[in-house]
């Protein structure tokens, strides 16, 4: 009886992760699913591959012979499924983006544009903090800061956001401090919790606070937001979101010390499909179209007077 490809999947994850369930969870399959395919892949193989321990899976004799085999039939797999998009001659098909909340939200302002530059091409937003693995196909394309080292990835260079201090009008209004230095020891903060400070500004806010801590903490920037247009505090956003929310007031220019450069990410296997360089080109020309209003090339504006002020 011949073995199944699948089962060496599950062979390969099971080696990955040291046991059942979070193999599982890695192959979106249930614990008993791959309970019974390593099952299956041993009786096959008339082998027994690991030793149940209490502390997880270990590779018997057996399976350390099958591992080398199975990586290189993974490897091959994984070329396969990624160049499968290269293997159309046609515009149509999903392509999915990994990106991280604050580039979605800059993303889905401008959908309508994206979309009509690839009308035949269905876009999927993929959000998350951990960036997807683009040579398990986690993710066709990958927007970031930093450049992965990793083997087999193309960059292209997107631009740079800027970033400044915003408030609440209401917020601003009633605590002119805001508008001077003072704003770091008299004003309230929102920021991002401990685990985040690695996201623009972040740290820099932490230098200037003293040793204060933000009095509103998350790992999501869109809560963060929504937290700075609540009247919650300050706090330090990208230009293109701050700017464009009539509820909040800009009260520093671009802060030079804070910046970022965004880079879009593709497998080398994945260049070559119609979709993927459609969708490219597209996120590449929105970026340049974009370029004064992600660097903040706007003046403040006067705080209106109260009279006027709209709720």
């Amino acid at each position: 009886m011949q073995f199944d490809w699948d089962d060496l999947r599950i062979f390969l994850a099971v080696r990955r992760h040291g046991n059942l369930s979070a193999a599982a969870r890695d192959l979106k399959v249930s614990q008993p699913t791959v309970g019974r395919r390593l099952q299956n892949l041993e009786e096959v193989l008339s082998a027994r591959l690991f030793e149940r321990l209490p502390d997880g899976f270990v590779l018997t004799a057996a399976g350390d012979e099958l591992l080398p085999l199975a990586e290189e039939m993974g490897r091959i797999a994984d070329t396969v499924h990624r160049r499968q998009a290269s293997f159309a001659d046609s515009l149509r098909g999903t392509v999915r983006l990994s990106i991280y909340e604050l580039m979605a939200q800059f993303l889905t302002t401008h959908l309508a544009e994206l979309s009509a530059a690839v009308p035949d091409v269905e876009l999927e937003l993929s959000v998350a903090h951990i960036a997807a693995n683009l040579s398990r196909r986690e993710a066709d394309l990958l927007i970031r800061e930093c450049l992965p080292d990793s083997p087999g990835l193309i960059s292209r260079k997107l631009g740079s956001f800027a970033y400044a201090i915003y408030g609440a009008r209401d917020y601003v209004e009633h605590n002119p401090e805001a508008l001077s230095e003072a704003r770091f020891s008299l004003c309230k903060w929102v920021g991002f919790d401990d685990d985040h400070t690695y996201f623009a500004g972040q740290k820099w806010l932490r230098v200037k606070l003293a040793g204060r801590l933000p009095s509103v903490r998350s790992n999501n920037g869109i809560v963060l937001h929504d937290a700075i247009r609540k009247g919650a505090g300050l706090g330090i956003l990208p230009c293109f979101a701050g700017d464009s929310d009539p509820g909040l007031r800009r009260v520093t220019p671009p802060l030079a010390e804070v910046t970022s450069t965004f880079y879009l990410l593709v497998h080398r296997d994945l260049r070559r499909s119609p979709a993927v360089r459609a969708v490219m080109d597209a996120v590449v020309e929105l970026f340049a179209a974009q370029a004064p209003r992600l660097m903040g090339k706007s003046e403040l504006k006067a705080l209106p007077k109260k009279s006027r002020h709209s709720a």
